[in-house]
């Protein structure tokens, strides 16, 4: 009885994650990723490890990121950011040439180097300016993320990142932040009432932001304790920077 009781529920979990799955897939949203293949008007697209394919509106808006002198098209290989209804098509399209597909963590190096000795160290064909490519392979990288960002603090609509605009962009990435200051300053810092330790809300005051703070909090407090010492942050900082 008790082993029938356990496949039921189990089954009943993994009926309710399918259907989960389905009713995303059909309320449409954001996919990103590499493209996979492109057939006329619809393009696939690797999304979390599956394959979705959507097609382009014929009223599609499309941002090439930093295209430069490369020609203006969708390619498999490429990156995209789309922004998919529910009937699968795609209203707005953001697509970069291709990029790493690992994880990007800066190096030890990098946590110690001033925003004009990255941006020279991300410019590889050393031309004075910064390309998404050279951004994302260097200094940050997210497909969902990263083109839209990039656009943004491209001011002058150059395509690429000069040293003033990549340096402005670079103080919202959050390992160039934080890496500015010793987990003890942060510390000091986002303690308002100065008892020692960080309250979730003081904790918020370190991030810069309410998103994911729950998952964060819990992350950095490993005692449970209900509040964060010099020595729970520097761990959390830790984290984040290796």
């Amino acid at each position: 009885m008790k082993t029938n009781l356990t496949f039921i529920i189990i089954t009943a979990c993994l009926t309710f994650a399918a259907n989960e799955l389905a009713a995303q897939e059909k309320k449409g949203g954001i996919l990103h990723g590499r493209v996979e293949a492109v057939d006329g008007n619809t393009i696939t697209v690797n999304y979390r490890r599956k394959s979705r394919p959507f097609t382009l509106h014929d009223k599609l808006t499309i941002n090439y990121v930093s295209f430069l002198k490369a020609k203006k098209e969708i390619k498999p290989g490429f990156f995209v950011r789309a922004h998919v209804d529910s009937k699968g098509q795609c209203h707005q399209l953001w697509v970069t040439l291709p990029i790493p597909k690992e994880n990007l963590k800066p190096s030890a190096k990098m946590l110690t180097m001033t925003a004009a000795e990255l941006h020279k160290m991300a410019d590889r064909n050393g031309d004075g300016e910064v390309s998404y490519v050279e951004y994302a392979t260097a200094i940050y990288r997210s497909p969902k993320h990263g083109p839209v960002g990039f656009g943004k603090a491209d001011r002058n609509k150059s395509g690429t990142l000069n040293l003033k605009e990549f340096t402005s962009k670079l103080e919202g990435i959050k390992w160039y932040r934080i890496s500015r200051k010793t987990p003890a300053e942060w510390h000091a810092e986002a303690d308002a009432n100065s008892d020692g330790v960080l309250s979730k809300k003081e904790f918020v005051t370190f991030l810069g932001s309410t998103a994911h703070l729950d998952t964060f909090f819990k992350r950095a407090d490993k005692d449970r304790s209900g509040d964060l010492s010099v020595a729970d942050l520097a761990g959390f900082i830790d984290s984040i920077l290796r």
